[in-house]
């Protein structure tokens, strides 16, 4: 066996030999790296998949400026922003650029510079006459160079009768790169119809004359309203019309005109009864108060009582007002107006002390005040924090928050009051909460109370036997007595010590026994913890 294993092994070597040449060949299949264009390609810096890649990628820039055009100011060669009708004027106005760089002073190549800028002007009220285009070559940007430029218009002949117009300026422009911009901007030009000018053949007629009633102002004598509130309205009335109104009638609530069958309104045919008077009613006089003959830029005051009906809500209520009058030819007119009058309902409280307070209070002594705040309202109320206050002492424990207060509940504050001196003091107290308007209000109501002289403070005195004389310690001071602890008093006589217990106690102090339990000894009516030196009981 061992003689086979030697002839393999040597078999194995002398092959071995023979196949190395062969072994070291290449060989014809192997692995290799994959073709060039199925390799990934890296992302370039700022890539989207969505947009085709550009040779040379920009990044991203932070913080891009731009130009920014707006008109400074602008007026006509007449003055102001006014023209006459049927005439021509001259247009000036100023272009400034608000663009900023960030940079400071602005680059001559600032993408914030507006260049290029072309104006086109359209107008229905008035037309260009040096044409409706306008162009100049650059705005430097930090308002650093604004641009003024003057353009002629004429009032169009379709446009005399009224009283303002409008010019549109569509605006485009670039920055520094040549990336376009746009913007519009609007003239309002005002045309006075007082004014005078040449008059054009294809003149409009002007418009008829006729009165216009209307209210200015208005006020109430009570404010805010409430449910159940009567109130008196005043009201400023004035005809801002061109002609003069006669037999001027003011309908509360809103009135109609009486026609006949034709549609013509017929004389004296004012109708009040349908106006609206269900939250505003009327009293002391019906709702149609005759104002009499009004001239044109006349004026007049009117007033009227009314009451806030019990079942209105919060809230804004408008209330319609007619003028109904004769104008210059005989026919009537009427004129409608509409004012606003606003609901509350505010909390009704009441505060008082649900105790009494007579000679409670002392200068220079604290006390507690027993305030209640009651809700009187027939509603629920929500109220915030309540604050006592007082000028005339120091307060502790005077503030906390209320919360809901049902129909008819209450609360109960008590805080600590120190007065400073005797006589009527004043407890202020303000009570935060929010309205039906959603405003911040405070309900402030002030109570008093009477504060009484100092209260003297009794003076001990001191403890007497039954003779009368004072009783004294064993250092010959007499044993007061504190008038607010008379339970320190003794229940019965205490005798004078005499002459030998006197000595017997003597010597006993002075080898430290202490003195004796003498019946005489003050000490044992009182307790040695609540003795002092000076021979004061102490409660």
């Amino acid at each position: 066996m061992k003689k086979y294993t030697q002839n393999a092994i040597i078999i194995s070597l002398v092959l071995s030999l023979f196949l190395l040449p062969v072994l070291r060949q290449p060989a014809s299949a192997q692995w290799v790296d994959p073709p060039a264009q199925t390799q990934p390609t890296a992302a370039p810096w700022n890539w989207n998949p969505v947009n085709n890649l550009s040779e040379d990628p920009v990044p991203l820039q932070e913080g891009a400026v731009r130009p920014l055009l707006y008109v400074v100011d602008y007026q006509t060669d007449l003055g102001g922003k006014s023209v006459n009708p049927y005439g021509t004027f001259k247009l000036t106005f100023t272009i400034g650029n608000n663009g900023k760089s960030g940079v400071d002073p602005e680059p001559p190549d600032s993408l914030a510079h507006a260049r290029n800028i072309v104006m086109t002007f359209s107008s229905a009220d008035f037309d260009p006459l040096d044409g409706s285009v306008i162009t100049f070559y650059e705005v430097d940007a930090r308002n650093a160079g604004n641009e003024t430029h003057t353009h002629t218009f004429k009032v169009n002949d379709m446009s005399t009768w009224k009283y303002s117009g409008l010019i549109q300026a569509v605006t485009t422009y670039t920055d520094a790169d040549g990336t376009p911009y746009s913007d519009t901007f609007v003239f309002t030009i005002m045309i006075n119809q007082t004014g005078t000018g040449s008059a054009a053949a294809t003149a409009t007629p002007s418009a008829v004359d006729r009165a216009q009633m209307v209210v200015n102002s208005y006020t109430t004598d009570i404010d805010p309203l409430q449910p159940g509130s009567a109130f008196k309205l005043s009201l400023n009335i004035s005809n801002a019309g061109r002609a003069n109104a006669r037999a001027v009638s003011l309908v509360y609530g809103g009135a109609t005109i009486t026609t006949n069958p034709e549609g013509t309104p017929e004389a004296g045919g004012v109708s009040g009864g349908g106006g609206d008077t269900a939250v505003f009613a009327p009293i002391g006089s019906s709702n149609v108060v005759l104002l009499g003959d009004v001239p044109s830029g006349g004026s007049l005051k009117s007033e009227q009582e009314f009451i806030v009906n019990v079942t209105a809500q919060p809230g804004a209520y408008p209330l319609k007002l007619s003028f109904v009058y004769t104008d210059a030819k005989g026919n009537r007119a009427i004129d409608d107006q509409v004012i606003t009058l606003l609901v509350y309902s505010l909390p009704q409280l009441e505060i008082s002390f649900y105790q009494p307070v007579e000679s409670m209070f002392f200068a220079g002594q604290m006390g507690m005040l027993p305030i209640q705040i009651t809700n009187l309202a027939r509603s629920t109320v929500v109220l915030g924090n309540v604050v006592v206050t007082s000028p005339d002492g120091e307060m502790s424990n005077n503030s906390v928050l209320v919360g809901t207060l049902d129909p008819g509940g209450y609360f109960t504050i008590d805080p600590m009051f120190m007065p400073f001196q005797e006589g009527l003091a004043s407890i202020n107290l303000e009570i935060r909460y929010t309205d039906d308007f959603n405003q911040l209000r405070t309900y402030n109501s002030q109570l008093e109370v009477e504060v009484m002289p100092e209260m003297p403070m009794p003076e001990p005195y001191p403890l007497l036997d039954e003779n009368g004389n004072p009783v004294l310690d064993e250092f010959g001071n007499p044993i007061m007595i504190d008038p607010m602890n008379p339970g320190g008093i003794p229940s019965e006589p205490v005798e004078e010590p005499g002459f030998f217990a006197r000595i017997w106690n003597a010597i006993k102090g002075f080898f430290g026994f202490g003195t004796s339990n003498n019946t005489s000894d003050p000490s044992m009516y009182q307790d040695p913890g609540n003795f002092d030196g000076g021979g004061m009981i102490i409660p």
